[in-house]
């Protein structure tokens, strides 16, 4: 089972995926949270195999300083970016901090984000087609 853990500052985004993983015998949401310093007391307890990591504003740095903290003291957990449109330019920036995909929030299908989850923590790589992050 995957174990998946959301970090996501829009409540209505972190209770939809929960909804849309109730149930299924192969993902569990094992918690989530919203952006804040609690998040890393979270993955001490919690055995994450990968980490959905909402990028809402374009320009905040901290999502990089994230998921350094994340490659630094959790290297196992997989980090799959779940972006609003207009963050293309961060989204970049953390391909190169070293995640392991990104979709799309408003064109990510409940499907495609299965379809992501698994394969990033089956060790693969998720680029959906939406965002622009080409070099």
């Amino acid at each position: 089972m995957i174990q998946l853990v959301v970090l996501e500052d829009q409540t209505n985004f972190r209770m939809g995926v929960k909804y849309a993983f109730e149930g299924n015998p192969d993902i569990h949401v094992a918690d989530d949270k919203c952006k804040d310093a609690a998040f890393f007391g979270i993955l001490d307890r919690t055995p994450a195999d990968v980490v959905l990591l909402g990028v809402n504003k374009p320009d905040d740095p901290d999502y990089v300083t994230i998921v350094r903290q994340i490659r630094c003291d959790f290297p196992a957990v997989k980090i799959l970016i779940v972006a609003d449109a207009g963050t293309d330019r961060v989204v970049k920036s953390l391909m190169k901090t070293g995640i392991n995909g990104c979709i799309e929030k408003g064109q990510a299908s409940r499907d495609e984000l299965e379809k992501a989850i698994r394969q990033v923590a089956a060790g693969g790589e998720y680029i959906c087609n939406q965002l622009k992050i080409e070099n």
